[in-house]
């Protein structure tokens, strides 16, 4: 995102937490300061919080960018987590005022408002960093299904366009990357902890949905002992995996932006052939020792 170009609060529709969404009781802002729910509400869900939480979010661009990073490490909040150095008080006011311009203004008084302390607002920015994933995933979630879900002719071609899609934006949303954060930091930070948590069952919600569709369409079953939910853990974990070794730039054939295809989708379709039922009625181990038990006696 080129937040030098943004003249006014206008995030992305298809990646960012839609204006209709209510930040509070979705459970995503629950740390700002207030006497009563009410009074909480409101301030969660007004433009200068979200205007905060989007200059946070645009630093978090910025971080991995070698070429801004360097001036965003300096710590300068006592009460900043050394991980989060980078969104003290100051740099989210700064960079909040340069988003919003002058027809906006902003103020350190606004965000102490809010919140009485920064790491108060550090714990909602975690939990709104890691609901942008999720956000993301939502409005992708459409297309995927319609990709799956019509390719009768050519269904590893589909997988690997979905995967494909779902790599690329690890290289494209800072709240993918910000989860790395997140997770370095969630064993000391209960508010971490509790957003990481919320993060993978929403996640999970949404993928296990479109695996459900897609098996239903298909009439496919899992073998015996075999879950959805198995599944789905040992998918989600591959594709982080490959994201950390994507976004830490080893020179590893990760992506084939020309195919459309990556290491994500070959690694999807590997994981369904293994889980899947092909009818033999078989478990995971019984069909891997009949594979090799054919291999011996030929």
């Amino acid at each position: 995102m080129d937040s030098t170009k943004k003249k006014h609060m206008s995030p992305p529709a298809e990646v960012r937490p839609g204006d209709d969404l209510d930040l509070y009781d979705s459970k995503i802002v629950t740390n700002v300061s207030g006497r009563t729910a009410m009074t909480r509400k409101r301030l969660a869900n007004g433009r200068e919080t979200r205007a905060f939480l989007e200059a946070a979010l645009d630093l978090t661009t910025e971080l991995f960018n070698p070429a801004l990073s360097e001036q965003l490490l300096d710590a300068d909040e006592d009460d900043a987590r050394p991980v989060m150095s980078y969104l003290s008080r100051r740099k989210v006011l700064a960079k909040a005022k340069k988003n919003c311009g002058d027809d906006f203004p902003l103020s350190e008084n606004m965000m102490r408002h809010r919140w009485s302390s920064h790491g108060d607002f550090l714990a909602d920015f975690v939990s709104y960093a890691l609901a942008d994933k999720h956000w993301s995933l939502e409005v992708a979630f459409s297309q995927h299904a319609k990709d799956l879900l019509t390719a009768e002719d050519d269904f590893p071609r589909a997988v690997h366009r979905v995967a494909y899609e779902d790599l690329k934006r690890v290289l494209e949303l800072p709240a993918f990357r910000f989860q790395l954060l997140a997770v370095a930091t969630a064993q000391a930070d209960s508010a971490s902890a509790q957003a990481l948590a919320r993060m993978y069952t929403n996640l999970s919600q949404v993928w296990m949905a479109l695996y459900t569709t897609v098996f239903e369409h298909y009439g496919l079953t899992f073998r015996p002992g075999v879950t959805m939910e198995d599944f789905n853990i040992l998918l989600q974990s591959m594709a982080e995996g490959l994201g950390l070794r994507l976004i830490s730039g080893v020179d590893e054939r990760l992506l084939d932006h020309e195919k459309r295809t990556s290491l994500l989708g070959t690694a999807a379709l590997s994981l369904f052939l293994a889980l899947v039922d092909p009818g033999d009625g078989l478990t995971v181990e019984q069909a891997a020792e009949t594979a090799m038990g054919q291999r011996r006696t030929t």
